[in-house]
């Protein structure tokens, strides 16, 4: 049993690129597992006076549903600065296959009520080339984060 967990606390996360180390589904929960993340000074289960890093983190997103999954095919573009919405072709694929090599860059919470929240991911999907930008916007009943310890924790 993990020492912390915190539920739905998107808020209390420093924006910062995450690289995905592992992704599962189970019983329709998908849990990703990070190295770290980084938590602002007024997360509640924060001990430190700053922001502090916590050691190895999974997110559980409970009841989830994929709503988009997939990636910017720039292949066949030959500018130096890209738009990947105008630029580049959209490729759908599974969320597995998309995640797997994937960092996190930003989230963005699209829409909260009393029954979902739903939220988009966007990244480096480094599975289909260097520069391959991907995103995937899932929708959940709560999110929960579990880590055990926090960096050089004191």
């Amino acid at each position: 049993m993990p020492k912390y967990i915190s539920e739905n606390c998107f808020e209390n996360i420093e924006s910062q690129s995450i690289y995905i180390e592992e992704a599962k589904v189970e019983n329709h929960n998908l849990h990703l597992t990070f190295e770290s993340m980084l938590i602002t000074k007024e997360h509640p289960l924060n001990p430190f006076d700053t922001e502090w890093e916590t050691n190895e983190v999974v997110l559980v997103f409970y009841d989830f549903k994929v709503i988009e999954s997939g990636y910017y095919d720039c292949s066949n573009v030959q500018k130096q600065f890209i738009d990947f919405h105008k630029d580049c072709a959209y490729v759908a694929i599974p969320l597995l296959n998309l995640i797997n090599d994937f960092t996190i860059v930003a989230e963005d919470r699209k829409n909260r009520n009393e029954s979902f929240f739903e939220q988009t991911f966007e990244g480096w999907a480094w599975n289909f080339g260097e520069d391959t930008w991907g995103y995937f916007t899932l929708q959940y009943k709560r999110m929960e984060m579990m880590w055990d310890s926090f960096y050089n924790e004191r």
